[in-house]
């Protein structure tokens, strides 16, 4: 009886295992969906600053250089921090994730073992 409620627990953090690996695999997904739309954005903006630097009179041309400069430090920097934060939250749920399969495996093998197996009885 033992062995099936063995089993059945390693079933279980197999499971859970198994879920929250979907769950790092969608904020992956959606974390690059989102740093694609961003470098979209972030072109159409340099776009824009470009043409408008283009067409301004020489005495703006050095502030507006050095405000996109500043603007594109910023983002920068911020998408450093939100892409750092991230990968510490994908990489906290996959290990979380691979010891519960780890687990569940050797629970699930444990409750497969023949009962004389372990106890040398016939």
């Amino acid at each position: 009886m033992n062995q099936t409620w063995l089993t059945l627990s390693g079933l279980t953090a197999d499971f859970a295992g198994f879920i929250l690996l979907l769950r790092e695999w969608s904020l992956a997904f959606f974390h690059e969906a989102s740093a694609l739309e961003k470098r979209k954005r972030e072109a159409w903006e340099t776009s824009i600053r470009e043409r408008h630097a283009s067409v301004a009179p020489s005495e703006q041309r050095a502030h507006l250089d050095a405000s996109s400069r500043i603007h594109n430090e910023m983002v920068q920097m911020s998408w450093n921090r939100e892409h750092d934060a991230t990968l510490r939250n994908r990489k906290h749920v996959f290990y979380t994730a691979t010891v519960l399969i780890v687990i569940g495996y050797v629970l699930q093998f444990a409750g497969a073992v023949p009962p004389g197996l372990i106890t040398g009885l016939p």
